[in-house]
């Protein structure tokens, strides 16, 4: 009986029956995709890729890391994101660094770098990413018009002192040779009478653009743990895109582009603002979803 008893116990901590039931916990919380979630979290805590996990599903894990494994389950069945946890996401081809208080880099924002690198003339250009946060839209710029032979000077800025201190971790890990300023937009990149201290070829930006009044219906996910600074884009979620459309044209050379994310239902508005300040060839991007997602135009 007692050998029954103790079978029963290291099953219950093999990799399989571990993630049985870290993936049921995670569906009965409610998140998405609980299978695939569980196995994420069991390759990042046994540093294995999946055929490895699969290969292996009857190991028996010690206490110490079943405990922190379940530990992690439960603490993203409160909706913590996973991406917090792990500590990391992928982004293009690269690998970024995820912490509280900085937003995570998604997949939708891949779609603005694409149309940065098809619009970017064939030579080195001076880039401004605005509204940084993690640095993911700047520093794959960066990295993939360098693998293209161009040798662009890149800036990131951000208000957020979080969000500056991991954009240049991300900097550093991936290799990437940017420059990094605190800066409320355009504050801090124009001189005392607020002129710019330097002109770009391009910018590029993922501002707040969520209405505040319906941060509180995003996932909680989202809601709950992102920071509200990166999110709420004020009443009618239009505060940012005035101000950078406004004075974009003072910082962009002749011929500048910029590329900015937008809500599903902002095009309309943001195209006129573009275009009373003096873009041409204004046009948007859709997703994957469908849903319109980035606005470009040349001034």
């Amino acid at each position: 009986m007692t050998a029954s008893k103790t079978k029963t116990t290291l099953n219950e901590k093999s990799v399989g029956a571990l993630m049985k039931k870290a993936a049921k916990v995670l569906m009965d919380a409610g998140i998405e995709n609980s299978q695939a979630e569980s196995r994420h979290l069991m390759c990042f805590f046994l540093d294995k890729d999946i055929a490895e996990i699969y290969a292996n599903l009857n190991e028996i894990l010690d206490d110490v890391t079943a405990m922190r494994y379940m530990k992690a389950v439960r603490k993203r069945a409160t909706h913590y994101p996973l991406q917090y946890i792990v500590g990391y996401t992928y982004f293009l081809e690269y690998i970024f660094q995820c912490r509280e208080n900085v937003l995570i880099p998604r997949y939708d924002t891949e779609g603005l770098v694409l149309k940065a690198m098809e619009m970017a003339p064939a030579r080195n250009i001076n880039v401004l990413d605005l509204c940084t946060g993690s640095g993911c839209i700047g520093i794959s710029y960066y990295l993939m018009r360098k693998d293209d032979g161009f040798d662009d000077i890149v800036t990131l800025s951000d208000i957020s002192e979080d969000a500056l201190e991991l954009a240049k971790l991300n900097a550093k890990k991936l290799n990437a040779s940017i420059d990094i300023v605190k800066s409320d937009l355009f504050e801090s990149l124009a001189d005392e009478k607020g002129r710019p201290i330097k002109k770009y070829d391009m910018i590029l930006s993922n501002p707040p653009y969520i209405r505040t009044a319906d941060i509180n219906w995003l996932m909680k996910d989202v809601r709950d743990f992102e920071p509200r600074l990166a999110l709420d884009g004020s009443r009618d979620g239009l505060k940012f895109y005035r101000e950078i459309v406004s004075r974009a044209p003072e910082f962009l050379t002749e011929d500048g582009r910029l590329i900015m994310e937008i809500g599903s239902e902002q095009y309309m508005d943001v195209a006129d603002m573009m275009r009373k300040a003096g873009f041409k060839g204004v046009y948007k991007l859709k997703d994957m979803s469908g849903l319109d997602r980035v606005i470009y135009g040349v001034l």
